[in-house]
């Protein structure tokens, strides 16, 4: 792509070969459905209410040495990719789901069985052309254009994924949502501020550990005034992902299903039926964040023109989604590896504990380096020739690195090393 002329700086040519579409059954009467989905919640929730003292959600074993009950659904043995779409209501307000663009689009990939989950953050200006047009135009549009139907045509047909089930929320749903659960646990990296009163957004976020509000969420997730922009953007809704799905799994959020139900008709917009919903709240419960593997679609801001795009870089990004979705292996050996390890003064005893347990395991080409912007604990791959089993490997055998997230960054944002790179804040 960088070597192309500026007129070919369009993603057109599916990732994969194209498959065939196949018509999807009719769809039930929608009244009828959410009676179906509200009985499948409920019964969860007195299921969970009437059993907590003898559900264990991080352990195989209760307190009481019981062993847990298991109310794991099946999952399925095929891969299943779902798309995540955040809607700005900026154009329509009373309609949130027409007319609107989407603001965060995550392609969210689930392995056979439910043994992994991967995440890639697609770019809201990513430079496609939107199912069904021939001109080229930001991927976002195509929410505005056709709603979740025509931008899941649109995600498929540009990277050549199945999309096998959509989930459209608001940006007051968040702000609801956040709320209901009683705020969102997380770190900010930096202080943010920003005004912008047209828009009704006011961001006033002290950098530290806080308890989010709905609207301090929203703030923290629309914040991209700073030197990387919407990239900085986009990882920080990496990191809202992350900690979501670590409030949900608190036990203490079970009783409060009720009142989420309340907002899903107004604020949520989804083809999954109750079963599904019920299903991937069963394996919700295992997930390890720390074993979950995020990327943002390879590219550049564009240079040329007065429309700023994200120019997408084919090679790249197919290297991305054979790993990520496809989940393609490449054999390694760990000592022609290039390993960088970042690290806050306060902790350069914790790094080089760390490189001597690197060096044990035949990690030989390991650079040291102190920084300032060490604000989280974070594994950031550079290489895509690594897959996430290398790192989950090294994991399980060196303690300071085991709860730390994994991402794949090919952009390279922080980086010290040439194949993968350790943060090491002083949090």
């Amino acid at each position: 792509m960088n070597n192309l002329e500026e007129r070919t700086h369009i993603y057109r040519v599916p990732i994969r070969p194209q498959y065939r579409r196949r018509k999807r059954p009719k769809k039930s009467n929608n009244s009828l459905k959410f009676i179906f989905f509200i009985a499948a919640i409920c019964f969860l929730t007195y299921f969970f209410i009437n059993h907590q003292s003898e559900i264990n959600f991080l352990s195989n074993e209760n307190s009481k040495g019981h062993s847990p009950i298991d109310i794991s659904f099946n999952f399925s043995p095929r891969r299943q990719n779902i798309l995540l779409m955040g809607v700005d209501v900026a154009t329509n307000s009373e309609n949130p789901f027409k007319g609107n663009r989407s603001d965060t689009m995550l392609l969210i990939s689930i392995a056979p069985y439910g043994k992994n989950i991967n995440v890639i953050s697609i770019p809201r200006d990513s430079k496609v052309y939107i199912a069904g047009k021939n001109k080229a135009d930001k991927i976002n549009h195509a929410f505005a254009f056709g709603g979740a139907k025509l931008a899941v045509r649109t995600v498929e047909e540009a990277f050549g994924v199945k999309i096998n089930n959509y989930v459209a929320i608001s940006n007051e749903g968040v702000i609801k949502m956040i709320d209901t659960l009683g705020g969102l646990p997380i770190y900010i990296e930096k202080n943010m501020k920003y005004d912008d009163y047209s828009a009704n957004l006011h961001i006033n976020l002290k950098q530290g550990n806080h308890i989010l509000s709905g609207k301090q969420t929203e703030g923290y997730l629309r914040f991209r005034h700073d030197s990387y922009g919407d990239i900085g953007r986009i990882r920080r809704q990496q990191w809202f992902f992350n900690a979501l799905l670590e409030r949900l799994k608190d036990p203490t959020v079970i009783v409060k299903l009720p009142e989420l139900l309340k907002i899903i008709p107004e604020y949520i917009q989804t083809d999954l039926s109750a079963y599904d919903l019920a299903k991937y709240a069963g394996i919700a419960k295992n997930v390890d964040t720390s074993t979950i593997q995020i990327a943002t679609i390879p590219g550049s801001p564009s240079t040329k023109g007065i429309i700023s795009y994200w120019i997408i870089d084919p090679i790249r990004t197919q290297e991305l989604i054979n790993k990520m979705v496809y989940r393609n292996k490449t054999d390694i050996d760990l000592k022609e590896l290039n390993v960088g390890i970042l690290y806050a003064d306060a902790k350069e005893n914790t790094a080089n504990l760390l490189k001597q347990e690197l060096e044990a395991q035949g990690i030989e080409n390991i650079k040291m380096q102190p920084t300032n912007s060490a604000s989280k604990n974070y594994i950031a791959i550079h290489n895509l020739d690594i897959a996430g089993e290398v790192i989950n490997d090294l994991k399980k055998t060196i303690p300071e690195i085991k709860d730390k997230h994994t991402i794949y960054d090919p952009i390279g944002i922080n980086r010290a090393g040439k194949d993968f790179t350790i943060m090491i804040s002083d949090l």
